[in-house]
Formats: structure tokens, C-alpha cells, sequence
């Protein structure tokens, strides 16, 4: 298989590229970013890391890959997630970033989950799993009582909130549409929401949820951009994908908004990757990644394995 046809290597080299764009100017906000705005992969910054560096989110969703392609295990996935938390694995260099969000520490020092509605701590983790639950479930998990179960159980590995189940199950659903029959992103961002809708809008205690969700992103203003919960960064990801088609422009506007930028910008060129494939990734950018080879190893391995989806 080519990497011009891995759909998983789109999608997971998509959500590192942007993870690690944002990665330098975390805790920026809009104003001084227009002042300075992120043009292309620099380093340093916030962290002090060289260009190309990701953070948190983009080692879990590798560890959850890692775990994924052995079937779904949730001790399994604990493990892969401690392995990268205690010992650096999946990490750039060996050597996970310091900034982790609170909820994930917990879960993974103490190994209970707790509930952080104002934290993404599932969302972030979510995308690996969307490959996983299209081959296990093709675009219909939240029609089978088993699919939702599995859904939850990922979700509550380390968080426990109504929130961060409603915003990881949107983007899961965002991901599986476009790995089916809905090829193009505005259908599929409409699609993936109305199925996860007719779970969510209509369960408690998520339908309240769902509901202020779809309101945020009616809303002609953006989400603030130092707001952290789940619901707004799903809310700020889908505006930037649908104001902007294109990769570079729609990974650029988010980052340039400022605040929690590793994760907004991670969480929207997973589904730009994904949408428009691997030309649409600045060649560029590909090249200054930490640990390219190794994340486009890890994906070839996980699509050999059965578990997810294979592009011959």
C-alpha cells in the first residue's frame, strides 16, 4: 500500500502536524498571535522544543493506536497510555512533554478515571479509535447497544464526564463518515453529527449537552478561545474545517486564535488530513515531524493488523 492511499497515515501524520504547529505558542492569545502569527513549523517557544515537536495529545492517540491494532483491550489501552506517561513511549525523542492535562494525570497515576467537563481528555484520544469502530462497526456504532458500550468504556479510561462522551463521540462519528460513503467534509461533518444526534439528543444525561453543542456551532461567534472544554474546541474545530477547505488554511486560522493550540490544532488537522489526504500535508511540514518514520510505521502495523482499515 502507498502512503498516497493510507487513510490512517493521513489522519494520525495530519493530527501530529498540527499538535506539534501549535505546540510552540500554547497559551498565546489571538491578539498577540495576529501580532506574530504562526505561518509555518517553527520551534522553542512556550516549551522550548524544537520544530516539529508534539505534545500529549498526539502521544496518546499513538499509544491508543498501538493498543487499538491488538483488538480492544481496555487494560491494554491503560497500559499503553502508563507506558507513555512513566516511560516516554510514543513520545518525540523518548521524552513526553511536561504539559498534560490534569484529568489524564490522575487516571494514569492513580488509575481512577474522574469527571473534567472543562477538559479534553477523551476528545484528544478519540481519533484512533474512530479507525477502530468503522472496521468493528462500518458508520453504525451508535445503532448497536455494544458499540455505544465500547465507545463508553474508551471515554471513561480517563474521563468520566457527560461532556467529553458527547464531543469524543462527534468527532469518532466526523472521522467514520468521511472512512465510508461520505467522502467530502461538510457532509460529513453534518452526517456524523446527525447520527451521534439521534443517540445523544435523545438520551440524558447527554441530550443538554448535545444540545448547546449544536448551538455553539450555529452561533456566528467563534468559541472563546481560551475556553477548554470539550463542546467549545469540538465547537472552534468544526468552524475552522468548514470556514476554511483546506488543510493549511483551516489548521493555520485555528492555531492563530490562540489558547490550548496543540490541541485545537491537533483536533483539526485529524479530520483535514483525513478529508483531503496526504498532498494536502506542506511536504515541508511532513519532513520537520518528530518521528515521522515511526508514527507511518505504527500506522502500517495497525493496518495489517485486522483491526482497522486496510487500503490495498
Amino acid at each position: 500500500m502507498g502512503i498516497m492511499e493510507s487513510r490512517l497515515i493521513h489522519g494520525t501524520v495530519g493530527f501530529a502536524i498540527g499538535d506539534a504547529l501549535g505546540l510552540p505558542v500554547k497559551g498565546q492569545n489571538a491578539a498577540e498571535l495576529t501580532a506574530a502569527p504562526v505561518t509555518t513549523m517553527k520551534g522553542y517557544g512556550t516549551f522550548n522544543q524544537p520544530a516539529g515537536t508534539y505534545s500529549d495529545e498526539t502521544g496518546l492517540a499513538l499509544a491508543g493506536l498501538d493498543a487499538l491494532q491488538h483488538g480492544f483491550d481496555e487494560q491494554a489501552l491503560i497500559k499503553a497510555y502508563q507506558a507513555w506517561f512513566t516511560a516516554g513511549k510514543y513520545a518525540p525523542y523518548g521524552k513526553r512533554s511536561p504539559d498534560i492535562w490534569p484529568s489524564i494525570e490522575t487516571a494514569l497515576k492513580t488509575g481512577q478515571s474522574v469527571a473534567a467537563p472543562k477538559e479534553p481528555g477523551a476528545l484528544i484520544r478519540i481519533l484512533p479509535f474512530a479507525f477502530f469502530a468503522y472496521q468493528t462497526f462500518d458508520t453504525s456504532l451508535f445503532q448497536k447497544a455494544e458499540g455505544v458500550k465500547v465507545l463508553e468504556t474508551f471515554v471513561h479510561i480517563t474521563n468520566q464526564d457527560a461532556e467529553n462522551l458527547v464531543a469524543a463521540g462527534i468527532y469518532m462519528q466526523i472521522a467514520v463518515e468521511l472512512l465510508g460513503a461520505t467522502p467530502d467534509l461538510p457532509s460529513a461533518i453534518a452526517t456524523g453529527i446527525d447520527k451521534a444526534g439521534s443517540y445523544f439528543g435523545t438520551t440524558q444525561p447527554y441530550q443538554p449537552i448535545f444540545e448547546a453543542f449544536q448551538a455553539a456551532l450555529a452561533d456566528d461567534k467563534w468559541p472563546d478561545g481560551s475556553a477548554t472544554d470539550p463542546i467549545s474546541l469540538l465547537a472552534r474545530t468544526l468552524k475552522a474545517l468548514q470556514s476554511k477547505p483546506d488543510y493549511h488554511d483551516a489548521v493555520l486560522q485555528t492555531v492563530n486564535q490562540g489558547g490550548a493550540t496543540d490541541t485545537t490544532g491537533a483536533l483539526v488537522s485529524g479530520l483535514a488530513g483525513l478529508a483531503y489526504g496526504y498532498t494536502s500535508l506542506p511536504h515541508r511540514w511532513c519532513l520537520m515531524l518528530a518521528e515521522y518514520a515511526q508514527i507511518v510505521d505504527l500506522c502500517r502495523q495497525a493496518e495489517n493488523s485486522g483491526f482497522f482499515p486496510k487500503y490495498d
